[in-house]
Formats: structure tokens, sequence, C-alpha cells
């Protein structure tokens, strides 16, 4: 699985903003926003995860998604291990 991790240069905390996405095999993207705590998850919407990961998913396509509520806060998979996958690299930031 593909991973990302960028600050958005928003003063949220003494950190700043930090995000980590990952693209999942079914072509979603599952993101947490560290300082905020926040994550959900991008849906696919129909594409293939070779689309998703040449069109959407980069910090760009990230930010579009998550500044215009294109994402889900529940999913139907248990994915609490990988949010604390996800926090763990975004204090690396």
């Amino acid at each position: 699985m593909d991973t990302i991790k960028f600050k958005t240069g928003r003063e949220y905390t003494e950190h700043g903003q930090r995000i980590v996405a990952r693209l999942l095999d079914n072509g979603n993207i599952v993101f947490l926003d560290i300082d905020r705590g926040i994550d959900g998850v991008i849906n696919a919407n129909g594409f293939n995860k070779e689309d998703v990961k040449e069109l959407f998913f980069n910090r760009s396509g990230v930010m579009d998604a998550y500044d215009n509520g294109n994402y889900n806060i529940g999913d139907s998979f248990n994915r609490r291990e990988l949010i604390a996958e996800l926090a763990t690299i975004a204090q690396t930031i």
C-alpha cells in the first residue's frame, strides 16, 4: 500500500497540520489529520486503484476531498489499527 505524508501549511497546532494518507488495494484512500483528530475514507467512486493513484493520490487530491467534505467518517472495515499506524507516521512529519 502506498502512503503519503505532508504538512498543509495551516497552523492548527504547534505542529501545524499534518496529514497522512494511504491508498488501499480497493482504490479508496484512508487519511488522518493528526492535529485536528479527523480521519476518513475517500471512496474510489468507480475508479480503479491505478487511476486513483495517478489522479487523486497526492496532496492536492486528498486536501480537495478533505476540504470539501468528500469523504466518509465510517466505513465497513475495522481501521483502528491502520489509523494507529498512520498516527505513528504523522508524528514523524
